[in-house]
């Protein structure tokens, strides 16, 4: 069975990020340098879902380990902020 489209960009940017030579801040210049704003609309898009699920994936680990990471800590805070707006 073929996997949707999201789950192969999924893969190909997990193993883009866990490469120690990645930056974030290249690909993020790139992107808004050299493709459309609908392109940056759609990233924002992912990026206001990643803080939601984040932030949920933050109250798990917290429950049941007692801890959780600063990437999920400040999912957290950027949810309640984005919901401010």
């Amino acid at each position: 069975m073929a996997k949707a489209n999201e789950v192969k960009v999924a893969e190909k940017l997990a193993d883009g990020l866990n490469d120690v030579t990645f930056s974030p801040a290249v690909l993020a210049n790139y992107i808004i340098t050299h493709y459309p704003i609908y392109t940056t609309e759609r990233l924002m898009e992912l990026v206001r879902y990643i803080i939601e699920y984040g932030a949920i994936e933050m109250k798990k680990e917290w429950e049941v380990n007692g801890r959780t990471s600063n990437g999920l800590l400040l999912a957290d805070t950027l949810k309640d902020i984005l919901e401010t707006i």
